[in-house]
């Protein structure tokens, strides 16, 4: 191996032992596992009082606009780089302006928000409870719907059984979209309870850690593996280590025995992925002799316009107790370009491995070739490659080209050829496919041979296996249709017939609870906070007061009032009187 390939092995190993190392000291707390398939707290799931309380920012929009907030919250580093909010600036010159380029996130869904920038702007500023609901939504999308209509259903309760009891200062019933968002307000209020915002708060500043132990046993194996996954607070960075033990057991009662441990990082974060990983594997034979696997490697992907590029490097050694060694190491990069019609591609790919019995080689591998749809509805695609191989055994060079074009009903034509170059010798294959035959033409030097294959129906499926294959993709429809989700299969029923088309008048009824609610539900989420932060020292502050109800006695609701919205009953309070609770107060949640 030269001191260069010797060098870049030793670049990458180390890197990835680092990134191992950093993975290392995150998780190196966690609690052994206890059985089979063991999660530890805190819960992945929230509860569904907590995802209601989560939802109360965003139930009350648009459907649509619902969906993009869902999905962009899953980029919460995207968010606050599309918001109007500084951005801190890595000191100047090209270089910085190389990393701000690259450190600027994407998502469609993010850049459909810009055209809100009202919502965005609440996104960033609520970017814990923002980052919560994208991590809640990504687990459990169906729940979080769920919580949802409940939300839009107490509303419309609220409304229909009291509406006269949500009023202006003056004392004046309000009415349409006004009475709406106090209601909306109203029902969201009563779930900033001190128990459900303490869920919240516990679920977004700790990692969510899940560690599971499987065993597996067989008529020749038997074994066990555990993995501890950790996932970070901003569900951007993920980290996972684990070890497995396996015996074989031969036919005479010989045994194999091999152990592996290793580890791996992966952030992403919008168009961007990265992740980088080690492991080790041992295994010793019936004999004693032993082998020990050591490899590392890192990775990665982001995406620019219509291109996504990726890259990929890694290293490995093979020790011996019989002391024979070998080290390699090897990358890849390229790139996939999106057409209106279909893709290009390319990619770049080397290698090398050295021994100490003296045999070393290095090989490279370059690929380019693009697909199309036509308009008659077939697939066509070109590729080409160039490979070398150089070693002390002698060198190998192959060379390929081919074209084709895909029907669908087997008329579709090929044309290939390879042609190979060696120490050992040369050769060429050429071989063309079409009218339901294939025809080969080897060369080499001691001449050439042509073998036909087919007799016209070369790719020509029977009638009846057409037809059973129509058969099960139609069962397979109707499988995949009868799994929808609660999302899919929701209705435009009563309680959410408003929010099934998108309205300026509903936008903004929206951005007013999301801009009250999620104020509130803030304000709670730094309260755990700052009582954490002073358990944490010792000092036991925490209050087991109610949240400030935003409905209380004698107060009203002003929509450009920047007080806390009132729902308010004549002389007494439903948000507050034990009278109230009866059933009629505060819609069909009350009766909880």
């Amino acid at each position: 191996m030269t001191a260069t390939s010797q060098n870049y092995l030793k670049g990458f190993i180390a890197l990835t032992v680092g990134a191992c190392f950093i993975l290392h000291s995150g998780i190196s707390n966690a609690q052994q596992p206890g059985g089979i398939m063991q999660q530890k707290l805190p819960q992945k799931n929230l509860s569904p009082r907590a995802l209601e309380s989560l939802v109360t920012g965003i139930a009350f929009y648009p459907d649509d606009l619902v969906e993009t907030i869902l999905n962009a919250s899953q980029h919460p580093l995207a968010i606050r780089q599309a918001s109007d909010k500084p951005v801190v600036r890595i000191g100047g010159g090209r270089f910085a302006e190389r990393v701000q380029q690259f450190n600027k996130a994407v998502d469609p869904n993010v850049d459909k928000l810009k055209q809100y920038p009202e919502i965005l702007s609440q996104l960033s500023d609520n970017i814990a409870t923002t980052t919560l609901l994208g991590r809640a939504y990504q687990s459990q999308p169906d729940d979080v719907w769920r919580a949802i209509d409940k939300l839009r259903a107490e509303v419309d309760a609220a409304l229909q059984e009291q509406p006269q009891q949500f009023v202006d200062e003056s004392g004046v019933p309000l009415t349409g979209q006004a009475a709406y968002v106090a209601a909306a307000g109203y029902v969201a209020g009563r779930y900033f309870v001190p128990a459900t915002v303490s869920e919240l708060y516990t679920a977004y500043a700790y990692p969510h850690q899940t560690t599971t132990t499987t065993t597996y046993h067989g008529e020749n194996v038997n074994g066990a593996a555990t993995q501890t996954t950790t996932t970070g607070p901003y569900g951007h960075a993920t980290a996972s280590t684990g070890s497995s033990a396996t015996t074989y057991t031969g036919p005479n009662g010989n045994t194999v025995t091999g152990a592996t441990q290793g580890g791996s990082v992966v952030y992403q974060n919008g168009a961007i992925t990265v992740g980088a990983g080690a492991a080790t594997t041992t295994v010793t034979g019936p004999q004693g002799n032993s082998a020990t696997a050591t490899g590392a490697g890192i990775a990665g992907t982001t995406t620019a316009g219509d291109t996504t590029y990726f890259g990929a490097a890694g290293g490995g050694t093979v020790n011996t107790s019989n002391g024979l060694s070998a080290a390699g190491a090897g990358q890849v990069t390229g790139s996939v370009q999106q057409t209106q019609t279909g893709a290009n591609y390319n990619t770049q790919a080397s290698g090398s491995v050295a021994t100490n019995t003296g045999v070393n080689a290095y090989g490279s591998r370059n690929t380019s070739g693009s697909v199309n749809q036509n308009a008659d509805g077939s697939v066509s695609g070109v590729r080409s490659s160039s490979t070398s191989v150089q070693g002390t055994r002698g060198y190998a060079d192959v060379e390929h080209n081919s074209s084709g074009t895909a029907t669908g009903n087997g008329n579709g034509t090929y044309n290939g050829s390879t042609t190979i170059d060696s120490s050992k010798g040369s050769a060429s294959v050429d071989t063309t496919a079409g009218n339901g035959q294939v025809s080969s033409t080897v060369t080499t030097q001691n001449g050439s041979a042509t073998g036909t294959l087919g007799d016209g129906q070369v790719g020509q499926s029977s009638s009846s296996a057409r037809n059973r294959q129509s058969t099960g993709s139609q069962q397979a429809a109707r499988s995949s249709s009868q799994k929808g989700s609660y999302r899919s299969s929701r209705q435009s029923t009563a309680s959410n017939s408003r929010y099934s088309q998108s309205s300026s008048q509903q936008i903004a009824s929206g951005l007013q609870s999301m801009q009250k609610n999620w104020g509130q539900l803030s304000q709670q989420m730094n309260r755990s906070s700052q009582a954490a932060s002073k358990s944490r020292q010792g000092v036991q502050t925490y209050s087991q007061q109610r949240p400030s109800s935003a409905y209380s006695r004698g107060s009203s609701f002003s929509p450009s009032s920047s007080r806390t919205p009132s729902y308010s009953r004549g002389s007494s309070s439903r948000g507050s009187s034990n009278r109230g609770s009866s059933g009629r107060s505060g819609g069909r949640g009350g009766r909880r």
